[in-house]
């Protein structure tokens, strides 16, 4: 009996030793930077060095890149210890180019892995392993919707996790493959257009400023150019990203977070040296960027005939909200996307429409994995509910982009028109002039569901602006 108490008592102790554990491996990271957003002191000091950053995609595709990005949302969204489970090395991801979107198993006729090799190490093909039965199936995550499967070839390890590997090779031979003509990925010129766009005019106004940006993503370069504003003897740091809602997911925990850690680590190199970190203000709290996408609206409803039932759906990239309470984006989004909102209601009064309606919906985690419950409107419910109702048009206005990347063009649009008749997530996107705003038209019964593209060309000067306005708030108070 006492045996029995014993190990009783053992197992007691080891279950509130490993939930004491897992709750202490998945706290929320300090300090809270939305927290430091919100009550800061905004009045710079000394010399002043901006440093813009955020999830910008490089124009080709890199590995560094994905390996990167899989980092930051494993260790962001699952829990420790599955997490670690998910960044294991348990083989080399192939993929046939023929079926990337595959969900079910199938015969392939090819196999490439993630660097784009067709053979396996030891110089006999993949296709060969496969047929020799040294393959395995790995069906779609059963987290993601419309997630793809992928072939698992165990005697190999890649060097890195096999999840890094899955979606380097998604990315190499679909989003800078055959997905897209060109090859090539709109995303990172578009961003710097506008970071460099407000620098000239910050450089013109403030001839003294110290201006550097970086993907958030390139950890070793955002460090060597934060270091480069800090050596050359800016005493206040000012941090901002290209972004029109903040959030914890992209910069409080991700971009921004990395910065403070590297400015403090330079403090550490550097005794008696503190700097000031000040985060300037989200695009999206500045009228010029609502201003962007109420143009392009009202260009393209200039283009429908009077009469026409138009809706035209908001729409954001979506988080798992119920799953994020925390979320700063849930605080932040208001002045930008409900008043954003409101405008394009107004908007479509100046029109001789028949009936018109505006939603707000979401590309993203609206679907029956994370919202079975349909709590928010995605934005395929969003097109059908419009098909459904007998609608002429219904407009896509995706408003948290400010430039097409693999998300806009291929990723969410696999998801946003699923059960269209007339869509092919395989038939390539052909996107030469990055000058002109990318759109989609496909008519689903009577309506035509059109994705109204993001803010280049002629529209990208309010994006400036906005970007402009949002750093010189607080330069202007020096």
């Amino acid at each position: 009996m006492p045996i029995i108490l014993g190990l009783l008592g053992l197992l007691v102790v080891t279950g509130l030793f490993m939930f004491g554990l897992i709750k202490y491996k998945n706290r929320l990271p300090l300090p809270d930077y939305y927290d430091y957003y919100r009550k800061q002191d905004k009045v710079p000091k000394g010399k002043v060095g901006v440093f813009a950053t955020a999830l910008i995609m490089p124009e080709d595709h890199l590995h560094e890149f994905w390996h990167n990005i899989a980092y930051k949302i494993f260790n962001q969204v699952v829990p420790w210890p599955f997490r670690l489970l998910a960044f294991k090395d348990k083989g080399v991801a192939l993929l046939d180019p023929s079926h990337l979107h595959a969900r079910e198993e199938f015969v392939p006729t090819r196999l490439v892995d993630a660097r784009g090799n067709d053979n396996a190490p030891d110089g006999f093909p993949y296709i060969e392993k496969y047929k020799e039965g040294k393959l395995s199936w790995v069906p779609p995550s059963k987290f993601i919707y419309l997630d793809h499967g992928y072939f698992l070839y165990k005697d190999y390890h890649f060097g890195g996790p096999t999840i890094v590997s899955k979606m380097a090779n998604y990315s190499r031979h679909f989003y800078y493959g055959k997905g897209i003509i060109q090859k090539k990925c709109p995303h990172w010129q578009g961003v710097f257009d506008i970071i460099n766009g407000a620098f000239d005019r910050l450089k013109q106004n403030y001839p003294d400023l110290e201006l550097r940006a970086e993907t958030s993503l390139f950890h070793y370069s955002c460090k060597k150019k934060i270091y480069e504003l800090l050596d050359g003897g800016c005493e206040t740091i000012v941090l901002v990203a290209p972004m029109g809602i903040y959030s914890h997911f992209e910069e409080f925990n991700s971009g921004l977070r990395h910065c403070f850690e590297d400015i403090e680590e330079w403090e550490k190199e550097h005794p008696g040296k503190k700097i000031k970190v000040i985060i300037a203000p989200q695009m999206g709290d500045f009228q010029p960027l609502r201003q962007a996408f109420l143009e392009m609206l009202k260009d393209r409803l200039d283009t429908i005939p009077e009469g026409k039932d138009v809706m035209v759906a908001v729409t954001v990239h979506g988080m798992p909200w119920d799953k994020f309470k925390y979320e700063a984006w849930l605080e932040l989004a208001p002045p930008f996307r409900d008043k954003l909102f409101e405008e394009c209601r107004e908007l479509l009064k100046n029109y001789k429409f028949g009936r018109t309606n505006v939603v707000l919906c979401q590309d993203e985690f609206s679907d029956p994995i994370w919202d079975p419950k349909e709590k928010y409107l995605s934005t395929n419910r969003a097109y059908w509910e419009a098909i459904n109702d007998g609608y002429d048009y219904a407009i896509g206005l995706p408003i948290e982009f400010f430039a097409e990347n693999t998300d806009t063009l291929m990723h969410h649009a696999i998801k946003c028109y699923e059960r269209f008749d007339n869509y092919d997530s395989d038939e390539p996107i052909d996107y030469p002039d990055w000058s002109v705003p990318y759109s989609r038209e496909i008519v689903q019964g009577k309506t035509h569901v059109i994705y109204n593209g993001v803010p280049v060309g002629k529209y990208k000067k309010h994006v400036i602006e906005a970007f402009y306005q949002a750093i010189d708030s607080i330069i202007s108070k020096k």
